[in-house]
């Protein structure tokens, strides 16, 4: 059975959501009431003709066999709008297409109907179904000419009171602390870049973060991507820097380190 065909078949309980990892920023969030959600998956493997970099492992999922109900992109650079892979999901889907204005205006200039496709700026709010996601702050400074990405956003989605935060791309930035404020409402989940390259948050920095909101379960991410990439001196492609990191400064959740196509109970800690 592929993954594709798990996840259709797959049966959440009520109160929980699954997840699985489709590698890079790249997951499926299934709900109790059947709502596919991806976010930035990356089908195909066109950055290599780009950058020169090939992905480091075949994409779990196809496009053409991919059915999101719902499919959101946190900026537009290519392994999370992926241009030869989102165009096949709109034809083979009826899926709806959300992220910031440049995501937009790519996926318009593709030939996704107009109808299927919307924008969320930083503050934002969008409801789908069972599902309400909020862009919140990121601040990815890739430091490439041509590749700015202004309007990169994170994601706090709620799925009927189970919080969980997705980072997209972000270097590491002040204003993500206020999402530990709201004590009434705590985030569930973290899911952060740690690969430190590219501009991102290395493992350290991602530790802090997760130490900083106190969510109950850390999943990193971004760092098997690529295959024979180093990333420089900056990057932090071991995730057991993020968990020694996160336990030495006393975080107390659960880390998950995660295979590509694994998937991950969710349930969030006050319902």
């Amino acid at each position: 059975m592929s993954l594709a065909q798990t996840i259709d078949a797959a049966q959440v309980p009520t109160g929980q959501v699954m997840a699985w990892w489709l590698g890079g920023t790249g997951f499926v969030f299934k709900t109790a009431a059947g709502t596919q959600i991806y976010i930035d998956p990356y089908f195909s493997n066109c950055v290599a003709a780009i950058f020169g970099v090939e992905r480091a492992f075949a994409a779990p999922i196809s496009a053409e066999e991919a059915r999101p109900d719902l499919l959101i992109a946190t900026h537009w650079h290519e392994d999370h709008l992926d241009p030869e892979g989102l165009p096949i999901i709109a034809r083979h889907s009826q899926a709806q297409f959300l992220g910031p204005p440049s995501c937009v205006s790519r996926l318009l200039g593709w030939g996704v109907p107009r109808d299927r496709v919307a924008g969320v700026r930083v503050g934002e709010s969008h409801a789908f179904r069972d599902v309400t996601i909020t862009a919140v702050a990121a601040r990815h400074m890739a430091g490439l000419p041509g590749w700015e990405t202004d309007d990169a956003i994170g994601l706090l989605l709620d799925f009927g009171g189970l919080r969980v935060y997705h980072s997209g791309d972000t270097e590491y930035d002040l204003r993500l602390r206020a999402l530990a404020y709201d004590k009434d409402h705590p985030i569930d989940v973290c899911m952060l870049v740690i690969n430190g390259a590219g501009g991102n948050m290395n493992a350290h920095e991602a530790a802090l973060l997760a130490w900083q909101i106190g969510a109950r379960t850390v999943v990193p991410m971004h760092h098997i991507l690529w295959k024979d990439f180093t990333g420089g001196e900056q990057a932090t492609l071991d995730p057991q820097l993020l968990v020694e990191t996160y336990r030495r400064l006393g975080g107390g959740g659960e880390v998950r380190v995660l295979e590509v196509g694994e998937g991950l109970g969710l349930r969030s800690t006050v319902l």
